[in-house]
């Protein structure tokens, strides 16, 4: 039976309701992305999805005068591609596109002239930073503040942000989507982590328990605390009670935990910046 008038309008505004919620969405994800950014000589570093994006776009710029570029989707690795218009609204955010018209395999791009620069100016704010002798307190110990070990379920709805808050902060951070790179032995990479960490965040839900590399995480750190006598180990409880945390982990039933609930991700950023001076200072 054909669609009244009046059935074709509210299906029409309940698909641009859904349209605009997906849109104030992608925005809302793009802006945690660019809030979280580091600056280096006054000069803001994006986060790595966001250039290795940008690079596969400048590869296909042939030097036009008006910086445009028509480009192919399929130049990018899947996992950007699957975000593609992600990274496009943070692109557009942190001044690198002028404009964007996304069509399905790919996009027409006007860039900026910061667009065209990025990775030169880049470099030079690196080499102006090489230049003053760095005063970071995590010189005189080991390479690494913290180690966020969590579950990858939960990375993209709480454990990115979290990492992105705390790197804002100067804080130096083992997170292994920022330090594995192509090619890597990820294992070896990780154990070297958590070997050359003054602190771990365990960000435990339920999607940690029963996992082997979390919990080998977990366990070299408490071993670490046990033979060292130092704290290392900061438990956060992600969408769980401290009961189920003893169930599953009961050599965590002494250790202080906090719970996402009760903190934002702010205030475990400076809850970690305070551990981190009392230990400097010692």
């Amino acid at each position: 039976m054909a669609k009244s008038a009046v059935e074709k309008a509210i299906e029409k505004q309940r698909k641009e309701s859904q349209k605009a919620a997906r849109e104030a969405k992608l925005r809302d994800r793009a802006a945690a992305c660019v809030q979280g950014a580091k600056y280096i000589s006054g000069f803001r570093i994006m986060d790595k999805e966001a250039e290795k994006t940008l690079l596969s776009i400048l590869s296909q710029y042939d030097g036009n005068e008006n910086n445009h570029v028509s480009f192919d989707i399929d130049e990018l690795p899947r996992y950007l591609q699957d975000s593609f218009l992600l990274q496009c609204e943070k692109l557009q955010m942190y001044g690198m596109f002028a404009n964007v018209i996304n069509y399905i395999s790919g996009a027409i791009i006007t860039l900026t002239e910061s667009g065209k620069s990025y990775f030169d100016d880049k470099e030079t704010a690196i080499q102006e930073a090489n230049k003053i002798p760095a005063k970071s307190i995590s010189n005189y110990h080991k390479q690494y503040d913290v180690f966020i070990s969590h579950a990858n379920k939960d990375k993209s709805d709480y454990v990115d942000l979290l990492n992105m808050k705390i790197n804002h902060l100067g804080i130096k951070v083992f997170y292994d989507t920022d330090i594995l790179s192509w090619g890597d032995n990820w294992k070896k990479v990780i154990l070297d982590g958590t070997a050359n960490s003054e602190f771990a965040i365990i960000v435990i839900s339920k999607n940690f328990f029963g996992r082997e590399w979390t919990e080998k995480e977990l366990n070299e750190f408490l071993n670490q605390q046990n033979e060292s006598g130092q704290k290392i180990v900061l438990p956060l409880l992600h969408e769980i009670s401290l009961d189920e945390l003893k169930e599953h982990y009961p050599q965590l039933g002494d250790i202080q935990c906090i719970n996402t609930k009760d903190y934002s991700k702010e205030e475990i950023t400076i809850l970690l910046a305070k551990e981190l001076i009392k230990r400097y200072k010692s």
